[in-house]
């Protein structure tokens, strides 16, 4: 690693919280040992805080999920290990357990289906749910800091819950595909209403969001103080509201970004039925018949790709743009009212809606007094979480490498779930199986699938994304910039924000003197690559790089923007985690929405049960969210409970 330690370590790479010289050792996780084939010798090193994890790894904060931060090392061998068929192709059908129900994948999909077979159960039925990470959430997890005293802590992926206020009518908004997340919203109590930091030492003279995405999104960033900043040129603020007057764009760009961002330009479609015929053209296609130019292509892809869809424009349909409600695939009175709903970041993102969720299904597997306060907050007890005798059991560090039905998927009373677990595979059989993981796992490891099926997945694409959680002493160079939102257009990344957290006890109030988390989600982009090949290559470049080689890049760009306001990276930051996120998001290209001319889209074949298999993931909706997973989780416990 000495290319990054030099004697004069401007960018402090030598910090103690982020030691990336670790020692030689084993990695501990879901599925590292990999049946035994191969030895792992990867670094591991104590910080002064908690367990690092490899190399690539890198540090994983502390509490609960210091071992979980992303597809770690240990989940991404064992990950691979399936697609490369590593494991040995056992056909003997005798298992060691037996239950009524077995879900596969343990995030908000998965989640809910226990979560419902929690509910509905008759007495004596069972469920086994195997989860391959550390612990439960998918991508609905957190990261957790202590800096100079202050627990800190922020999402790794899942983010921006969905408040109700007390006018919500269901269905009210987006028909009803909130339905089933605002039902759970009631069930489990959580409040209509939540107060924020205080601000005091001169952070009172800002509007800073709570929901980081906010500041990003065309149309919302003039409510934000935002910062762009140009190579060779420096900081502009508010371009936005100056028309983009204010930046090195020449007149006819301006007119173009100020245009986009107002949404100015409607649909040039040719035909009466809008969706179909946005369903049929990439985004990029409308933008150029709107005549927009590359900036705007520019522009927009880094939010497209992290706020859903993890590739450019010329990747995805202009109807999922629509979905997304990015500017030309609509009129604004087209857009529908929300008046009756909000959206609140909570400080681990919706890591804590979903441990409400634990917490209801199995009492005690939170420690604490079961406030929400606590719930957030207080460890996990990992002890509570697969009881013997217990009707429903979640099973962690818990690989499923092979799916098929025992016999006749047309016939067949049980479906035989192959796991490895510390290095040993075991079986289970169940009468009903939910496969509540993603596509590109599920296709290669339901050994049994129709050739309806599989080319049905085949036809699903997916981006990844890097979510950087950097923790600060302080964030007074963002208050001598006059600024709360960063953009810049060179390097890794792309936008940062502030974000005053939710909270629930009397706290300090906030000041640019305070510790503060700013997360970063990193999109990697090949505008220039076919449809189907952008996710890949993005998933590679994400994935090649080491720990310490984004650590640097991320340093160096904090550097290059903010040292200017007296920024010191060697001070100011006081840790980093990365959360790499492989297949993070759907990439709906054309005709997956509404499909083709006698082709059904793929999502409507694979709501269909497999023999006794379920299918019940959120790229079924084509855009991946904590509502349509647990729209697909319900809708799959129904299917398999069925069956029971």
């Amino acid at each position: 690693m000495s290319f990054f330690k030099s004697k004069n370590d401007t960018l402090g790479m030598s910090s103690p919280i982020t030691r990336r010289d670790f020692v030689n050792g084993t990695l501990a996780g879901a599925g590292a040992a990999l049946m035994g084939r191969h030895a792992y010798a990867v670094a591991i090193r104590e910080t002064p805080y908690a367990p690092s994890g490899s190399s690539w790894t890198g540090y994983g904060g502390i509490g609960d999920y210091s071992w979980a931060n992303g597809n770690t090392e240990a989940v991404v061998t064992a990950a691979h290990g399936i697609r490369d068929q590593l494991y040995p192709n056992t056909t003997e059908n005798s298992a060691d357990e037996s239950f009524d129900l077995i879900i596969v994948g343990g995030g908000f999909s998965g989640m809910t289906a226990a979560y419902e077979f929690n509910k509905r159960a008759n007495h004596g039925q069972t469920c086994l749910l195997l989860e391959n990470h550390p612990v439960i959430g998918g991508e609905a997890k957190q990261n957790e800091f202590i800096v100079d005293g202050k627990r800190l802590t922020a999402p790794q992926g899942s983010n921006g819950g969905i408040v109700l206020k007390d006018t919500f009518i269901k269905g009210s908004y987006d028909g009803d595909t909130y339905n089933v997340y605002t039902d759970y919203y009631r069930e489990l109590g959580i409040p209509t209403h939540f107060d924020l930091e205080q601000l005091s030492g001169g952070a009172e003279r800002y509007n800073i969001p709570n929901y980081h995405f906010a500041p990003m999104a065309p149309g919302s960033e003039s409510y934000y103080e935002t910062g762009y900043h140009f190579l060779g040129h420096g900081w502009v603020k508010n371009p936005v509201n100056a028309q983009f007057k204010n930046t090195p764009w020449p007149s006819n760009v301006q007119k173009e970004m100020d245009d986009f961002v107002n949404n100015r330009r409607g649909i040039v479609s040719g035909t009466d039925n809008v969706d179909s015929w946005l369903d049929s053209v990439y985004y990029t296609d409308l933008l150029d018949k709107l005549g927009y130019g590359s900036q705007v292509r520019q522009y927009i892809d880094p939010y497209m790709a992290v706020a859903n869809f993890g590739v450019c424009g010329n990747a995805i349909s202009a109807y999922a743009a629509k979905r997304l409600g990015l500017p030309g695939t609509m009129r604004n009175d087209e857009r529908e009212s929300s008046a009756d709903i909000g959206v609140v970041s909570f400080p681990g993102g919706n890591a804590a809606i979903l441990r409400m969720m634990l917490a209801r299904m199995i009492p005690n597997a939170i420690n604490g007094n079961g406030s929400v306060t606590e719930t957030l907050s207080a460890a996990i007890n990992f002890n509570m979480l697969d009881r013997a005798g217990a009707p429903l059991r979640l099973r962690l560090g818990s690989t499923a490498v092979n799916v098929s039905h025992e016999g006749d998927p047309s016939s067949a009373d049980y479906v035989i779930v192959t796991y490895v677990r510390d290095g040993v595979i075991r079986k289970a059989r169940a009468k009903s199986v939910i496969m509540a993981s993603g596509g590109w796992v599920n296709r290669n490891i339901v050994t049994d699938l129709s050739e309806t099926f599989y080319s049905a997945y085949s036809e699903f694409h997916h981006g990844p994304v890097l979510t950087a959680n950097v923790a600060l002493r302080n964030w007074r160079f963002f208050d001598k910039l006059g600024i709360t939102a960063a953009r810049w257009f060179e390097g890794l990344g792309w936008h940062v924000s502030l974000r005053r957290n939710v909270v629930f006890e009397n706290t300090q109030p906030l000041t640019p003197d305070d510790p503060i988390i700013l997360t970063f989600y990193i999109p990697f982009l090949s505008p220039d690559l076919p449809p189907s090949a952008q996710g890949p290559a993005a998933r590679a470049t994400m994935f090649a790089k080491s720990y310490a080689e984004i650590e640097h890049q991320i340093r160096l760009k904090m550097t290059e923007l903010f040292s200017v306001a007296g920024f010191d990276a060697r001070h100011d930051i006081a840790g980093i985690i990365l959360n790499r996120w492989g297949h993070a998001f759907c990439a709906p290209q054309p005709g997956f929405f509404l499909g083709k001319t006698n082709h059904k889209a793929p999502h409507e074949v694979l709501r269909q049960p497999h023999g006794r298999i379920i299918f019940a993931h959120s790229e079924l909706h084509g855009l991946m969210s904590m509502a349509h997973a647990m729209t697909e989780g319900h809708r799959g416990a129904l299917q398999a409970m069925a069956m029971l």
